[in-house]
């Protein structure tokens, strides 16, 4: 049975196949008795699917039907389910997305106690779960940054750079000169708390490039600044409205930036067990 499922895993949200995937209860199917030579063309069609599987009498799911280019149903063929068109519905998302982006796949079947249970496709990843699923790392990467900040900047050093930006263009001036004015008046009124908690994400990767702290991390200043490119994905999650996936965010940007993040929060967590952070 498919379903949300979520565990806890060192404090990282894990989210399965499961909970992302649709179950053969709720997923668009062929009968065997419908399948009379046109009825399952009709069927992608008018649901828009490039996969259909074939529900034989026996209930043993086998075969399926598959567009040979996405969105193109005057092309469809009748294909075998094979072992490596299969994936357990407790598969972790992460995993599911490195194998999309390795095997070149767009789809696989999800199984369950050895019987086909279920599909997930890369349009699925469009959806809530997964987006909670990589918002989950983005934060445990912005508070492992803030610890790593935090560790080799004093306050005065972090208002130095928020000044020198706010002296910049117009954007700048407006953007830093509000996280000045929230950060004082807080100050006056007791409340502070660590300048970090007010710098927006990309600010991380900007003040560590300032200050060279990149190479603590060993990592050269080009490679660095190679990792600007996690803030796309922190912009596309932070809008509900904007979809994980489109045409100029492909499953292959989405699995380089996740490799990206997890590069990163390796790095930074054996930095700071390496000096006892």
């Amino acid at each position: 049975m498919i379903e949300d499922i979520y565990f806890q895993d060192e404090g990282k949200v894990k989210i399965l196949a499961a909970s992302v995937g649709i179950s053969k209860k709720r997923w668009i199917a062929i009968t065997e008795d419908e399948d009379d030579g046109g009825k399952h063309r009709e069927k992608m069609s008018e649901y828009r699917i490039d996969h259909l599987p074939i529900i034989p009498n026996n209930g043993v799911i086998t075969e399926f039907y598959k567009t040979k280019t996405p969105d193109n149903f005057t092309e469809i063929e009748k294909e075998l389910i094979s072992h490596e068109d299969v994936l357990p519905i407790d598969t972790t998302i992460e995993t599911v997305i490195d194998k999309f982006c390795k095997e070149k796949k767009s789809f696989y079947f999800l199984s369950f106690n050895k019987e086909i249970s279920g599909l997930i496709t890369i349009g699925n990843l469009n959806c809530k779960q997964v987006q909670v699923y990589v918002f989950s790392l983005v934060c445990e990467l912005e508070r492992e940054l803030a610890i790593f900040l935090n560790f080799h900047l004093n306050n005065d050093e972090i208002l130095k750079w928020l000044n020198e930006k706010s002296e910049g263009s117009k954007e700048k001036r407006n953007k830093y000169s509000q996280i000045l004015n929230t950060y004082n008046t807080l100050a006056e009124q007791g409340l502070e708390n660590m300048l970090t908690e007010h710098l927006f994400f990309v600010d991380f990767f900007n003040i560590i490039k300032s200050y060279g702290l990149h190479n603590e991390l060993l990592l050269s200043k080009q490679v660095w600044k190679s990792f600007s490119s996690i803030n796309e994905l922190r912009n596309k999650i932070a809008h509900p409205t904007r979809s994980l996936l489109d045409n100029s965010n492909t499953i292959n940007d989405l699995g380089k930036r996740l490799l990206k993040i997890n590069d990163l929060l390796f790095r930074l967590n054996t930095y700071k067990k390496t000096n006892n952070l």
